[in-house]
């Protein structure tokens, strides 16, 4: 989980360095700019999670980060849904 999350962090990251300076220029970068960072910030969750998971034996920091992803993806999803 871990190796995979850092995986996709560094996909989010160069999608982001490349988006950044041209995510005002058309309708489809934007969503693109938010959907890549909200993306960066689950990879570090998962990755999070997968530590905690392995230190404590337990799946409850896996349910907790889940639901705090699941929380910072709605403000975005939002964001993207009023674009015009």
């Amino acid at each position: 989980m871990i190796a995979i999350s850092l995986l996709a962090l560094a996909a989010n990251v160069g999608c982001l360095v490349l988006i950044s300076g041209h995510r005002h220029r058309g309708v489809h970068l934007r969503p693109s700019y938010i959907f890549s960072a909200t993306d960066v910030l689950a990879n570090l969750g998962a990755m999070l999670a997968g530590v905690l998971v392995a230190w404590t034996g337990r799946s409850l920091p896996d349910r907790i980060i889940g639901f705090v992803i699941g929380t910072m993806i709605l403000p975005g999803s939002i964001r993207i849904l009023r674009l015009r």
